[in-house]
């Protein structure tokens, strides 16, 4: 039996609420009490969102359920930075594409120029990837069904369910996390050398926890690309992998860099990353007039 009219009109109406509505203190308590009411039939659903593209969502994940309602991705401030310091012909790598939402952000960004490899091992995540790829009329997209560490092989991905489990990873099976996944793993530095690419101008990491190891097979194209880093630091999953805020830090000033954090919508530069909040910090460097140009534009505030 189809859905009741009143029902499609509402869920389109609180749809309208959590996305446009001006005032977002709420929104959350809100969303948690009558989503469940207001969920469609279907599982897969395709929408088009604020950043001008199309994603195709599949409902029974909590991620993209809030997606659905709310027409954007929680880490909006992060999409934002992405649109603001991509200029076109760049390269753009995403590391952690999970169901593409940031590589076609970075496409909206280069409108069709420069390149974007997207990497994401989870069987069911690289489908919905390919999917959300295809769905739009972007062609400078290179998709790869691969885990990013320090060096090439196999590993298993612990990860939940029948979703693109966003939390997937390579190390210790989290809260509902019962299965498992032999995906095949490359370093950076030997994908770039292999594939004959140019290196990128700027990469997003989110691999819950691999951080470090990605960026150990990372270090030919930190020490002579100098790309723009906006990584996923999560304290809890870095310590489950064994590993923390401060160790990415050193390997990263090694080369240069330093960091800025997300403040209430705002960057700022630190020294400092272990008492940053925020879970996803971008890495510059200060000696590279292109990253103080780009860095200038966000804005990012502090010293530097």
């Amino acid at each position: 039996m189809s859905e009741s009219w009143l029902k499609a009109m509402s869920r389109e109406l609180f749809r309208w609420y959590l996305n446009r509505f001006p005032l977002r203190d709420g929104k959350a308590y809100f969303y948690e009490r009558f989503h469940p009411r207001l969920l469609p039939e279907a599982r897969l659903l395709t929408i088009s969102l604020d950043k001008g593209f199309r994603l195709q969502l599949d409902l029974r994940d909590i991620e993209q359920r809030k997606i659905y309602f709310f027409g954007h991705y929680h880490e909006r401030y992060e999409a934002n930075i992405i649109e603001s310091l991509l200029h076109k012909g760049e390269i753009f790598w995403d590391v952690g594409a999970n169901i593409g939402y940031f590589t076609l952000v970075a496409a909206g960004a280069l409108k069709d120029t420069g390149q974007i490899v997207s990497f994401e091992p989870g069987k069911e995540a690289f489908a919905r990837l390919q999917a959300n790829v295809a769905l739009n009329p972007f062609h400078n997209i290179l998709i790869q069904p691969l885990a990013v560490a320090d060096k090439s092989g196999e590993a298993v991905l612990y990860l939940s369910g029948e979703v693109a489990d966003s939390g997937a990873n390579l190390y210790r099976p989290g809260k509902g996390q019962t299965r498992q996944e032999i995906c095949a793993t490359v370093s950076l530095d030997q994908f770039c050398r292999e594939q004959g690419l140019r290196p990128p101008d700027f990469i997003k990491m989110d691999v819950e926890g691999a951080e470090l190891a990605a960026l150990k097979g990372a270090e030919n194209i930190l020490a002579q690309a100098r790309p723009l880093l906006l990584l996923e630091m999560e304290e809890k999953t870095l310590k489950a992998a064994g590993t923390d805020k401060a160790a990415i830090a050193r390997l990263l000033q090694n080369y240069g860099y330093q960091a800025a954090f997300l403040r209430k919508g705002r960057w700022y530069a630190t020294a400092e990353v272990d008492g940053v909040k925020g879970r996803n910090v971008l890495w510059f460097d200060p000696a590279s007039p292109g990253h103080r140009q780009k860095c200038a534009r966000v804005p990012v505030r502090g010293i530097f």
